[in-house]
């Protein structure tokens, strides 16, 4: 068997394969002679059935898993054993030309992991949210509580106005015509007049009107939309006007089930919750700050095998929430195309952190480990970090432990290594928006 292995750029390879047809066949009658042991046929006895007729019947399909093993063969030996190449994402089989009796001749192309030389970070500045919980947003944290804690009391008579609980029916009018659509109409359409999310036609139409009322609603198309405007005629059948509770003390022990002893104790618990919120965000925006500041300071190539490899595993997630298939009517090749962009991101910060993991000398340590679960645990006097770790080594789920760990000290390693400049929400926003175009570079070779 003759093998050879061209570089065709940076990050891709093939791996060319040729063998004659006599080294090939003593394998093919071997695998001929084994298919005849377990082909049964009428008229003959198990394992009987002569060699020419198993040959003419599962002939063309030995010869094509014999091929196939022969070329894993071939490219386990010459490129994972020999180590002269970092393998990266799943290797692809481009040609397979094989018949029975004949020559082989097979490439496989696969992704070769790129030289890295990672940048100095010095000087370089990543923009960090800084938001302080103020006495407002607790007031309206406070406000949306009331609210989902409101009774509703049912009005005939009163304007509608935005403390409202409105049930409509909508009846879709011709555009040109203005007569009922008959089939569109919908009935018993319920929502909060100060719902952020209702169409601010729909609220502008209904401040004001009464129970029985009727009016039309005009909504034009969204901005990506190039349709036509589309005419409702809305009924009012029911209104409900939220009636808010007493913000006081005995309030606030209701609503926490006696854990705090009031008012205040709660605006203080609420505040210490936002904050908490908000440090969280903060976190995972920094994070994606440093993660897109890394990949637009270093123009790597990246192999495609890499991209392929993500998007099977986006294909994957599909399949996995439809029972396993893929849904009807899926469209893989565009769904693929769509996001290969995003897969090009993963792949690229994925070859990144690879480098900075072995550029740092990063490690996964038992302390580390047993800091995990100590925290996880927590004050559970039922369930000891030991047991835990336990469970987690049964079902396999210590890599996953392993990758967020490692992930935290590459963030950790990273924020120390920039310079972090602390911005207020305006700044900040204004930051995104300056560089919403400059995305990092993605080079994926053919």
């Amino acid at each position: 068997m003759q093998t050879r292995i061209n570089q065709i750029s940076e990050v891709t390879c093939d791996l060319e394969i040729e063998a004659a047809a006599e080294e090939l066949a003593s394998d093919f009658n071997a695998a001929l002679h084994r298919q005849r042991t377990r082909t049964e046929m009428k008229g003959f006895r198990p394992g009987k059935v002569p060699v020419g007729l198993v040959k003419k019947i599962h002939g063309e399909e030995i010869a094509y898993l014999l091929a196939q093993e022969k070329v894993q063969e071939a490219f386990h030996k010459e490129v994972i054993e020999s180590k002269q190449y970092d393998v990266v994402g799943r290797p692809v089989l481009t040609t397979l030309d094989y018949e029975m009796g004949g020559d082989l001749r097979a490439v496989i192309r696969f992704g070769v992991r790129p030289k890295i030389t990672l940048k100095d970070l010095s000087g370089e500045k990543i923009p960090r949210l800084k938001r302080e919980v103020t006495d407002e947003d607790v007031a309206e944290h406070l406000e949306r509580i009331r609210k989902s804690r409101a009774a509703l009391v049912p009005v005939e008579t009163d304007e509608i106005t935005e403390d409202f609980q409105v049930v409509m029916d909508m009846q879709r009018l011709d555009d040109k015509t203005g007569t009922p659509v008959i089939g569109e109409k919908e009935e018993g359409v319920t929502f909060f007049v100060d719902d952020e999310n209702l169409h601010e036609a729909i609220r502008e139409g209904v401040l004001n009107k009464r129970v029985g009322d009727t009016f039309t609603v005009e909504i034009p198309p969204d901005q990506d939309d190039k349709g036509p405007t589309h005419r409702y005629q809305a009924t009012v059948k029911e209104a409900k006007r939220r009636d808010l509770p007493d913000l006081d003390d005995a309030f606030a022990e209701a609503v926490t089930e006696g854990k705090v002893s009031g008012l205040d104790e709660w605006k203080s618990t609420i505040r210490q919750q936002l904050n908490a919120l908000w440090e969280e965000r903060t976190q995972e925006l920094l994070v994606d700050r440093i993660a897109d500041r890394m990949m637009a300071l270093h123009d790597i190539p990246i192999p495609e095998s890499a991209v392929e490899m993500y998007l099977d595993g986006f294909v994957d997630d599909v399949k996995k929430r439809n029972n396993g298939k893929e849904p009807k009517d899926f469209d893989e090749e565009a769904f693929r195309e769509a996001r290969r962009s995003m897969a090009g991101r993963h792949a690229k910060w994925k070859l990144l952190r690879d480098a900075y993991i072995e550029h740092e000398e990063l490690q996964i340590t038992e302390d580390d480990l047993d800091a995990y679960f100590d925290k996880a645990t927590g004050d559970n006097d039922e369930l000891a970090p030991e047991t835990l770790r336990r469970y987690y080594e049964r079902t396999s789920a210590m890599d996953e432990v392993r990758e967020r760990l490692m992930s935290r000290k590459v963030f950790a390693r990273l924020t120390d290594a920039f310079e972090i400049e602390d911005k207020d929400p305006e700044a900040f926003q204004a930051l995104l928006d300056e560089n919403a175009s400059s995305d990092s570079s993605i080079v994926i070779p053919a």
